[in-house]
């Protein structure tokens, strides 16, 4: 979460200078509700005593108002498509969300499809010598 929270305040301050206004704050999706609870809660205790400065700098930009962490259900992370075993149904809504489509199984006739034909030489290969065509010319 850090270092995606460090990429997003640079890229707002990226569009600020190029002049563009920033509405903060940004939307910042996670599917580990167990980080947005610490994340959203800043008391320490025994599970938050050994964090990483990551996630006090993701605090701070809380705190700050320039990100609003908000969970999103395994169900809508298209990141899962690339790193978990999925059920067909789940595995087809998000790579339909991905904007992937089944490509049709039998090739058309415009892309090598059975109307083309196949050019070939029945000619024999020719063979070249390439140490004497790639050799340095000696004077």
């Amino acid at each position: 979460m850090g270092s995606t929270v460090c990429e997003l305040s640079w890229i707002m301050f990226l569009l600020q200078d190029f002049g563009l206004t920033v509405h903060t704050p940004v939307p910042f999706l996670c599917d580990n509700q167990a980080a947005l609870h610490i994340v959203a809660n800043p008391v320490c205790h025994e599970r938050t005593k050994h964090l990483e400065i990551d996630c006090h700098i993701v605090r701070d930009k809380f705190k700050a108002g320039l990100i609003a962490p908000a969970h999103v259900p395994s169900k809508e992370q298209l990141a899962d498509i690339f790193t978990k075993y999925l059920a067909a149904p789940s595995f087809l809504s998000l790579l339909s969300k991905l904007g992937l489509v089944e490509l049709p199984s039998t090739p058309s006739p415009t892309c090598g499809g059975a109307d083309e034909t196949l050019h070939t030489s029945n000619s024999e290969p020719t063979t070249t010598d390439i140490s004497t065509e790639f050799s340095p010319a000696i004077t």
